[in-house]
């Protein structure tokens, strides 16, 4: 089990520098965003482009990747993926290209890793004066290493009405990951009208993993409700569940 280390991505912190005057931030390109490796590719390239007018310097990592049900990304320490440079100092306006590669084999289940891309801070002389605020940028990039044969599916699960709190997991019952898209959640009254509608974001739910969510209605709605639907598309296909609502599901 990979123990969390990060859980949200992208984000900076801030270094404060003698005083406090303005917030600098550096500006580069990284492409692509998703790298995906399989039986016949098992390296890529990642490209970096320095689009500041300063010098870019560079610590990169590579590390396990899981998740938790509510969509916290947990990272752990492997030796799955190799990275060339680690380091680097990239000038103003250059491209500089990083090989990345799997040195362990394709599996039963897809595998995911993420590459960690740290900003470090600038090299400057003793004499430049000045406070500042530095912003260093923290970054994660999605690695996926494909299994030997993709089998794809999920299903909705565990659609309850609870305290006019409506739940229900997206569970990935296939060996790859997959993206909801589309996810809506729809009450309905007596006559089978819609009195509630509710579109959801979804987001990256790895091979064998589960996604939870929870959306609260309003007791008005509430009290209309006869039933509950979910409809969500994916690369697996449509997923739907339905349940009745019973007359507890609002609470007291």
């Amino acid at each position: 089990m990979i123990r969390p280390l990060i859980f949200i991505i992208p984000f900076v912190f801030v270094l404060f520098l003698l005083g406090i005057e303005e917030g600098r931030t550096s500006s580069f390109n990284v492409s692509p965003l998703k790298i995906v490796l399989s039986g016949k590719s098992s390296s890529a390239l990642l490209e970096i482009t320095n689009q500041s007018a300063e010098s870019l310097r560079l610590q990169l990592s590579a590390s396990a990747w899981d998740q938790s049900p509510t969509g916290e990304i947990l990272l752990g320490a492997t030796d799955d993926i190799i990275l060339f440079p680690p380091l680097l100092t990239i000038e103003p306006g250059e491209l500089r290209k990083i090989r990345l590669g799997a040195v362990t084999p394709r599996g039963a289940a897809e595998k995911t890793y993420r590459v960690v891309l740290e900003e470090l801070p600038a090299i400057k002389s003793s004499s430049t004066g000045g406070g500042q605020v530095r912003v260093l940028t923290r970054m994660t990039i999605p690695v996926f290493l494909d299994p030997s044969k993709v089998v794809s599916s999920g299903q909705i699960e565990g659609l309850t009405m609870r305290n006019a709190t409506a739940s229900f997991e997206i569970r990935n019952t296939g060996n790859t990951h997959f993206t909801p898209q589309h996810i809506r959640l729809t009450g309905k009254g007596a006559g089978g009208q819609a009195v509630a509608k509710h579109e959801i974001s979804g987001w990256y739910i790895l091979a064998g993993g589960i996604r939870r969510f929870d959306v609260s209605l309003t007791p008005a709605d509430c009290r209309r409700l006869k039933s509950l639907t979910v409809e969500a598309q994916t690369e697996a296909g449509p997923l739907n569940a339905e349940v009745e609502v019973g007359s507890n599901g609002c609470g007291r």
